[in-house]
């Protein structure tokens, strides 16, 4: 087993020694512990409200292509453009270039 070592001011350290029944070491591990597993649960809620978010998004972009047909739009290209206009000041849009 690894050893970690933390440090508690000293007042807290004689109040510490003062309760006999805890073990300090078991219930700093099973802290460390659930701390990792809440960790890990919120990333995996994160990733599952992008999997919502990539379903939603495609569910509103099939509505509208059967609404008015083929949609000519490159996401990546508009993306870019933007990007570029924050950096560079540029004030033309896509289309009136």
């Amino acid at each position: 087993m690894a050893v970690v070592t933390i440090r508690v001011p000293d007042g807290l350290k004689r109040k510490m020694h003062k309760v006999k029944s805890v073990n300090w070491s078991a219930l700093l591990r099973d802290a460390i512990q659930a701390r990792i597993e809440l960790e890990r649960r919120a990333t995996a809620r994160d990733w599952e409200r992008v999997r919502e978010a990539g379903v939603q998004a495609d569910t509103i972009y099939k509505e509208i292509a059967s609404k008015y047909g083929y949609i000519d739009f490159n996401s990546a290209e508009t993306i870019r453009y933007w990007r570029e206009v924050r950096s560079r000041g540029m004030s033309q849009t896509p289309q009136s270039r």
